[in-house]
């Protein structure tokens, strides 16, 4: 039984990657938490259902158009609202919740507030060893994992992932060095939404797509990113993981319905045992 519900929390723990690494990234190059970024998992999924129920497009194509829409949902939000507030960590902030609410309440106003389910094959459960393997959930994992090796190579071995890491460093000495503080912002968002649409499509297609489907999964992911260490993205995946199978785990003795309450236990700790995380530095004023 634990076994099994390790191989469930990898699954869930993966989605969670993705999302807190969206918001660890953001982090490290804005400098404050975006709380918008659960409704950016929603728009994802809705523009991945539209596509497919409206337009008739088969799914390999309502993915990538359901990814392109929470790419320019996110990037208005940024050139509208948080472009204008760079320095001013606690405005931004306050904007992300702000625009948090009003996305939410214009996706219940065009789509309304019933669920609706993507056009995914129902694949019986594989069975080996005694454990119930999903082939979705597996599907799911594998995609998520190439999608967070994918961040890994542009962090990497790219100029912009170059220019990212400098800025999350040391913004200031990043600026006199020739690095353009707005690209690096357009590229950080981007990669933290293409992340997001993704991960929202992939749990759409676990369960259902509705307005609160990114609200539901966002306080993990915060959890997940304090864990691992805010600006950390390494440790934002590693966290990721680690919480999904405490809370697939810890239904083994408590109710599935209160699994989510693990992420707050995970938050708590960590903020007064280890502020930095897993994988953050220690700062210290002079």
């Amino acid at each position: 039984m634990i076994l099994q519900a390790v191989l469930n929390g990898i699954a869930e723990g993966a989605l969670l990657a993705m999302m807190a690494l969206g918001i660890t990234l953001i982090f490290g190059v804005a400098k404050f938490s975006n709380n918008a970024h659960g409704e950016i998992l929603t728009v994802g999924a809705y523009g991945t259902f539209w596509a497919s129920a409206v337009f008739s497009l088969p799914m390999w194509l309502s993915v990538p158009a359901g990814v392109a829409l929470a790419v320019v949902v996110g990037l208005l939000a940024y050139l509208l609202v948080f472009r204008h507030m760079v320095d001013r960590p606690i405005a931004a902030l306050l904007a992300s919740i702000g625009v948090s609410i009003f996305l939410r309440g214009l996706i219940s106003l065009i789509a309304g507030t019933q669920q609706y389910g993507l056009d995914v094959p129902m694949w019986r459960a594989w069975r080996f060893a005694g454990l119930r393997i999903l082939p979705m959930e597996t599907y799911v994992c594998i995609a998520s994992f190439i999608a967070i090796f994918a961040v890994h190579l542009i962090l990497k071995n790219t100029r912009i992932g170059v220019e990212m890491r400098a800025v999350a460093d040391n913004p200031l000495l990043a600026r006199t060095s020739g690095i353009n503080p707005e690209r690096v912002n357009r590229a950080t968002w981007t990669i933290a939404l293409v992340g997001g649409g993704l991960a929202g499509i992939f749990v759409a297609a676990k369960t259902a797509v509705y307005p609160d489907l990114g609200w539901g999964l966002l306080l993990p992911a915060f959890a997940a990113a304090v864990l691992g260490g805010l600006g950390s993205p390494y440790g934002a995946i590693l966290a990721g993981l680690l919480l999904g199978i405490a809370q697939n785990v810890a239904t083994l003795w408590i109710n599935d319905t209160y699994k989510s309450s693990i992420a707050f236990v995970v938050l708590i700790a960590v903020l007064l045992v280890k502020p930095s995380g897993l994988t953050g530095r220690r700062e210290v004023a002079r």
